[in-house]
């Protein structure tokens, strides 16, 4: 019961740090009414993917039983959550990182790719095949 208390204070931290962001940085954003790199979606076939998304996430969280997985999860539920809250809240995303050179993001964007890429470490170090020698 004590991790929990842990995971929900990274959910709370990670998802109120973006939300401050984006409203610090409101005037200096984009909306973006359409889904990773600018790609257009129903908001119908949206929502219900959404929905589809973040059912996954908990079951997925529930069933697992690695500390660092359930932190990846946290990572990509909380991106998810924040950007759900603006599209439900102001219609868009609110992206405001600009790098130039790549589309205009936001910090819940990178917590669902830091998230992802260590779901995928995390399982390739869980089904690495052992070395043999013959």
């Amino acid at each position: 019961m004590k991790n929990i208390f842990r995971y929900l204070f990274l959910l709370f931290l990670l998802l109120s740090t973006d939300q401050f962001l984006k409203y610090t940085f409101l005037k200096n954003s984009v909306c973006n009414k359409n889904i990773a790199w600018s790609i257009p979606i129903a908001p119908g076939v949206f929502y219900f993917i959404s929905t589809l998304i973040i059912f996954f996430l908990i079951y997925y969280f529930l069933k697992s039983e690695r500390n660092s997985e359930k932190i990846a999860l946290i990572f990509v539920f909380s991106g998810a959550i924040s950007n759900l809250t603006d599209r439900v809240a102001r219609g868009c995303v609110v992206d405001f990182i600009d790098l130039k050179f790549w589309p205009v993001f936001n910090l819940a964007d990178v917590y669902i790719t830091m998230g992802v890429v260590l779901l995928i470490a995390t399982g390739i170090k869980k089904y690495q095949i052992p070395d043999t020698k013959y």
